[in-house]
């Protein structure tokens, strides 16, 4: 019976692991800073990997490319974009928020279980292998499709774009009408200062869309909020299992749970979530933690005897909850 208990909290666990998708940075250039759930801020590195919680931001001079296990984010400058999960009926999924600047999306292989893209007043869902969304000052969001097809939803109606349409969306209300992109150049800082011309000409009009947007704010922030403690109880929960697997199975067995399961709950719930996503074959998280190496207490960076670091980096608390 325990044995049943076990293998299945095993699935639904790594079932829930997999909604959370990282996002590796394979390019960034200028100001580009990451920002952790915690509140930690560092400067955007090639190699970084943002986790669920974490945000991106581009300055001025600032642009960046991310890899989500087969999509391409390319992220424009004057950009804030962050990565979510969802909770509804009962099921998580992930989804990627952007709050202000553009962003290009481009898909190598449409599965039919992509995150969701949601802006200050819109909700995509995901259907086209290559698309462009831009966030105003204002809320307003505008979406332009290359290819494939997109679903945009907003204050109860969804327009569906094909290749070559674009739609934009005004904060806390339906969609508008589709325009043909052929031949058009969207031009993202003047259509932006076009935008907040219009909310400083009509401050009472932007207010009451900024209330509207504020209630959606407020229900996300109680999801997000679920979803933490969902996640704290689990890795509680978690860690007996592994505690008992080492009793009763050995360390071997107790190492590959750890890392199947242990760790990727604790990139859910302890910050910074600045490891690298693949371990060095010489040197296992909890096989060098149960070894002893040295660990720095600043940078978080597990070493090998030959005082090299390992590609792996991970927030300080897996030394407390893995020993």
């Amino acid at each position: 019976m325990k044995k049943t208990l076990l293998s299945l909290g095993l699935a639904l666990l790594l079932a829930a692991a997999a909604n959370a998708i990282p996002s590796d940075v394979t390019y960034a250039e200028g100001d580009v800073t990451t920002r952790f759930g915690t509140g930690k801020q560092q400067d955007t590195s090639i190699g970084d990997v943002l986790n669920t919680g974490d945000s991106l931001k581009t300055g001025k001079d600032g642009q960046a490319e991310l890899d989500q296990k087969g999509v391409t984010i390319k992220v424009s400058h004057g950009t804030v974009f962050t990565l979510m999960e969802k909770s509804e009926a009962g099921k998580t999924a992930s989804a990627m928020s952007i709050a202000l600047g553009s962003i290009k999306f481009r898909y190598d292989k449409l599965t039919g279980s992509e995150p969701q893209v949601r802006t200050n007043g819109a909700v995509a869902g995901v259907r086209g292998t290559e698309f462009s969304v831009f966030a105003g000052a204002d809320g307003s969001t505008l979406f332009a499709v290359d290819s494939g097809e997109v679903d945009v939803e907003s204050a109860g109606k969804t327009v569906q774009l094909a290749a070559a349409e674009g739609v934009e969306v005004p904060l806390g209300q339906p969609p508008g009408d589709k325009f043909t992109l052929q031949g058009y150049q969207i031009n993202y800082s003047k259509w932006n200062g076009d935008k907040l011309a219009g909310m400083l000409g009509d401050p009472m009009a932007a207010l009451q869309n900024i209330e509207t947007a504020m209630n959606g704010y407020t229900k996300d922030l109680g999801d997000y909020y679920g979803l933490s403690k969902d996640y704290e109880a689990k890795l509680t929960a978690e860690q007996k299992n592994l505690a008992q697997i080492r009793t009763e199975k050995g360390s071997t067995e107790g190492e590959k749970y750890a890392n199947e399961v242990v760790v990727p709950l604790l990139r859910q719930t302890h910050q910074p979530r600045h490891e690298r996503s693949v371990l060095s074959a010489r040197c296992s998280l909890t096989e060098a933690i149960r070894r002893g190496q040295a660990v720095c207490p600043h940078e978080g960076a597990l070493y090998q005897p030959s005082g090299r670091p390992c590609v792996q980096r991970f927030p300080l608390p897996v030394r407390q909850h893995l020993v």
